[in-house]
């Protein structure tokens, strides 16, 4: 018997999307209602095809996390909500109300951590999640009971990933994400890695060596430009590795 299925969507990165990926569309009164909308078709397409026994929306609270604490850039590089994206966001929560779609949302933490939070929750008790998000960081959480759909292009497609599927894309397991990023970084984040590790050089690393602590251990018998960066670079790897981290503990309520 098959068991039972969660499915946990990250609202800010889906509403986001969906205003970049649909037409300008506002109401009577000139408020837009773009984002929204192909939020709440993606939601009735995924409830629909999915057909889950539970769901939960995770939103972001505020800028400012416990990882700004960590890194005072990070995410630094990102540009402002759009004007007419802002209202939006209480458009959505107010369907997912009219719905009794449960909403998690929490200061000093991502939606991320709360999706990390939930999964692992449901986990416990036997139930498979799906993760529905374009935040490839989600991609640490993939295991035998989640798997995360990626937004691909805009909000219409949508790529599965098992861990099958992460090691094809990336040459590591979901285990290895967190140690994969820490070396190459993430322009979109701001977080740093190594300069001139990219994702082949990282993926053949961790295939070697199993972990970024591990890697960074035998920095002194690594020859050449790699090593020479491993050695320079090693604190902002690994802050870098902890700043991709999603905490998976995050103090919220939930029963399933």
């Amino acid at each position: 018997m098959p068991s039972e299925k969660m499915i946990i969507i990250d609202g800010n990165s889906l509403l986001h999307r969906a205003f970049h990926a649909i037409p300008p569309l506002s109401t009577s009164n000139g408020l837009a209602t773009n984002a929204v909308f192909g939020f709440t078709n993606m939601l009735l397409k995924v409830l629909a095809e999915g057909k889950p026994a539970f769901i939960a929306v995770a939103f972001d609270k505020g800028k400012i996390t416990f990882r700004h604490n960590e890194y005072r850039d990070y995410k630094g590089t990102r540009k402002p909500t759009p004007e007419e994206l802002r209202p939006q966001f209480q458009l959505a929560k107010e369907v997912l109300r009219a719905m009794r779609i449960q909403i998690f949302e929490l200061d000093n933490f991502e939606a991320d951590d709360l999706i990390g939070t939930l999964s692992a929750k449901a986990e416990q008790t036997g139930l498979e999640n799906i993760i529905l998000t374009g935040d490839r960081d989600a991609l640490q959480l993939v295991s035998p009971l989640t798997k995360v759909k990626l937004t691909k292009k805009g909000i219409s497609e949508l790529e599965d990933y098992d861990a099958g599927k992460v090691w094809d894309r990336f040459g590591i397991t979901p285990a290895q994400y967190t140690d994969f990023r820490g070396l190459t970084g993430d322009s979109s984040d701001n977080i740093p890695g190594v300069p001139g590790i990219g994702e082949k050089t990282a993926a053949r690393l961790l295939k070697e060596y199993g972990s970024l602590e591990a890697l960074l251990a035998a920095a002194d018998e690594i020859a050449g430009r790699v090593g020479t960066q491993l050695r320079t670079h090693k604190e902002q790897a690994l802050m870098s590795k902890q700043l991709v981290t999603i905490q998976r503990t995050a103090p919220i309520d939930i029963a399933l």
